[in-house]
């Protein structure tokens, strides 16, 4: 604690000696870090195949949704395993309640709050919760590093900023028109990316292995860009933020948010915290119509919704998740569980 002391003092004394300093290192000057643009579109056309693919394979590999929890399962019929944890679970002894799910089930994509300026206005005020929009947050730190979308602009910039006793100040003439045309060009682009994708059919298997690799592919861009660009979580609930700092919008719910006015407690997220992998059970044989058992549930192995909704598809299963489906673990019989050590 004296150490820390210590440097904040010495902190505090630099600044005003210094009290007008420039920014150097991207992306807190508000320039984008030139090697990860390309990371930053790649990550896009990922998330784009990756939600294109899943609605196509949910027509022939079908997913269920706990009507009262967050539970997924992906199969024939809904599992029998008591885990559920929603109103009335006490009552239903932890069964769930089945439903038809979607592919937005499959993959957690949370929402954050969009900024226009990273550098010189990070924070979304409370009284601002309205007028800003949410998008993935995903999306939203592609956009930081460097995508263009018209449909939410960012400001970008070719000089640093300035710190003016501890407040980001910004000198640089911004030319309107040449940003509008930047982000008309790429918006086109990625459109006829897309476009040239969608034109060639393919089985459910190729589908399958395209959406698998589009999904490996975003997760390390992801974890990539994250090194840089800096993503907040709540210490208490899901609430994410990508930017300098986490906002300000009071509406945590979480434990003793009275204490706290609401307010978030922030910590650095992790790739989990940015892209949910929604883990649910590994289903050994989707064409059997037999459904998992709660008493055989210490058996059975988990996957990410996505993976296992591949390789249900089709597509090999990836060797990283292989011990985690345990898959070299043999199902005992309902009536041979007391017997198995």
């Amino acid at each position: 604690m004296k150490e820390l002391i210590r440097r904040a003092k010495e902190e505090k004394q630099l600044r005003k000696l210094q009290p007008c300093r420039v920014l150097e290192d991207p992306p807190d000057n508000g320039i984008l870090v030139p090697e990860l643009v390309d990371v930053a579109h790649c990550v896009h056309r990922c998330r784009n195949s990756l939600l294109s693919g899943l609605s196509k394979i949910i027509h022939h590999v079908p997913v269920h949704r706990c009507r009262l929890c967050s539970e997924v399962h992906i199969g024939k019929q809904g599992h029998e395993i008591r885990t559920c944890t929603g109103p009335g679970s006490g009552s239903r002894s932890a069964t769930h309640v089945w439903k038809r799910g979607r592919a937005s089930d499959v993959v957690l994509f949370p929402k954050c709050f969009h900024l226009y300026d990273r550098a010189v206005k990070p924070r979304v005020i409370h009284d601002e919760r309205f007028t800003v929009p949410k998008i993935s947050a995903v999306l939203e730190l592609c956009i930081q590093a460097g995508v263009d979308l018209e449909k939410f602009p960012s400001k970008r910039r070719s000089k640093p900023v300035y710190s003016i006793e501890g407040r980001i100040v910004d000198f640089e003439d911004v030319n309107c028109e040449n940003s509008e045309i930047a982000v008309t060009s790429t918006t086109t682009l990625l459109q006829e990316d897309d476009c040239c994708k969608e034109e060639k059919k393919k089985s459910l298997k190729e589908l399958s292995i395209e959406t698998m690799e589009s999904w490996f592919e975003m997760v390390s861009g992801v974890r990539k860009l994250i090194e840089r660009y800096k993503v907040w979580t709540c210490g208490y609930c899901p609430e994410i933020q990508v930017g300098p700092k986490g906002h300000k919008v009071r509406m945590c719910k979480a434990t003793k948010h009275q204490m706290r006015d609401g307010m978030h407690a922030w910590q650095e997220a992790t790739i989990d915290d940015v892209v949910g992998p929604n883990y649910v059970w590994h289903v050994r044989d989707p064409t059997d119509g037999s459904v998992l058992d709660n008493s055989l549930k210490r058996f059975y192995g988990k996957a990410p919704a996505v993976v296992e909704m591949c390789v249900q598809g089709g597509a090999p299963i990836p060797d990283q998740y292989k011990s985690m489906m345990r898959l070299d673990v043999v199902y005992p019989q309902r009536d041979e569980v007391d017997l198995v050590a």
